[in-house]
């Protein structure tokens, strides 16, 4: 990859809204804050604990896809897969 190539890459910026449904402290904001750009940059899945919500995802015109889940979503998910094998 060229510098060329990686000043565009770099230039293609995601941005998350989100919210949370409790009060926490400042330490804990950042914590959460931390794990949310660590798996953008880990992968293009995001999962959020059900006290967190996604209120708008800005994407830069070639940016790449990435998915949003809700922790609780996951898991009624995987409770439908596990009745359908029973």
């Amino acid at each position: 990859m060229n510098r060329r190539q990686r000043k565009k890459k770099s230039k293609q910026q995601i941005t998350v809204f989100i919210g949370c449904d409790k009060a926490a402290k400042a330490e804990d904001y950042r914590k959460m804050k931390e794990s949310i750009e660590y798996q953008l940059r880990a992968g293009s899945a995001v999962l959020l604990p059900a006290y967190l919500h996604v209120e708008a995802v800005i994407q830069q015109p070639g940016s790449r896809r990435i998915v949003i889940k809700q922790e609780r979503e996951v898991k009624q998910n995987e409770l439908q897969a596990m009745e359908k094998e029973v």
